[in-house]
């Protein structure tokens, strides 16, 4: 049975449109985390903390609902499009950064408020860690923007999230050894382990969706 070409476009705008609201909020929540490790490094209060960790609660839960509402589009409608499981695969994969932004926001929250001191060179490496983590998944966004307009334009930006997470993992490496030669207590240093793991973990995430946007970029 052959389904109206528009009918097949107006789907693929509704899933793109779902999509790219859902990419924006789980960007939002890793945006949310990078100002907790800036203000960790400017000594802010309990308080501020905490507003950005119910920050990246809320963004959460608002991508979890973007990922409900995306999938159910695809079942009702979805089976119009030929490239309907890989936009699924997407929005699930995407959906576990925000996870990962409250792994981190959590870590935070708790070392503000058990006043755990770190030294200023710890503070840097986090910063910069986190700052290109940002640019990973601000580079999948840009990505996943692009499958509207252009295949070759998506395929040519997904290029700079493989760019920025492998700068990620240089520092993330880094910044581990930096964790380890520290000598704090045992406490600490595995809360700070924990926090850039969380941070790679998102630049991971990013990466393993970049495979699905460019197949995406394909098919669109």
């Amino acid at each position: 049975m052959a389904f109206p070409i528009e009918a097949e476009d107006q789907i693929r705008r509704n899933v793109l449109n779902i999509s790219e609201d859902h990419v924006r909020k789980v960007l939002e929540s890793v945006r949310e985390l990078a100002l907790m490790v800036d203000a960790l490094s400017s000594k802010a209060d309990l308080e501020t903390m905490e507003n950005h960790l119910f920050q990246i609660r809320k963004l959460k839960e608002e991508a979890t609902e973007n990922k409900r509402i995306l999938l159910n589009e695809l079942a009702e409608t979805g089976m119009l499009l030929m490239n309907r499981e890989d936009f699924m695969r997407l929005a699930v994969q995407i959906n576990e950064i925000p996870d990962y932004s409250e792994g981190a926001a959590y870590r935070i929250n708790y070392m503000v408020k058990k006043k755990l001191d770190i030294s200023r060179d710890m503070h840097e490496s986090l910063m910069n860690l986190s700052k290109n983590v940002l640019k990973t998944v601000s580079n999948l966004r840009k990505t996943i923007l692009s499958l509207r307009y252009s295949r070759a334009k998506a395929i040519e930006v997904s290029r700079s999230v493989e760019i920025a997470e492998y700068v990620v993992d240089q520092i993330y490496r880094e910044t581990e050894m930096k964790i380890i030669d520290a000598e704090l207590d045992i406490g600490t240093t595995l809360i700070l382990r924990d926090l850039a793991q969380f941070l790679e973990d998102i630049a991971d995430k990013a990466e393993d969706a970049i495979d699905s946007t460019r197949v995406l970029a394909l098919g669109v």
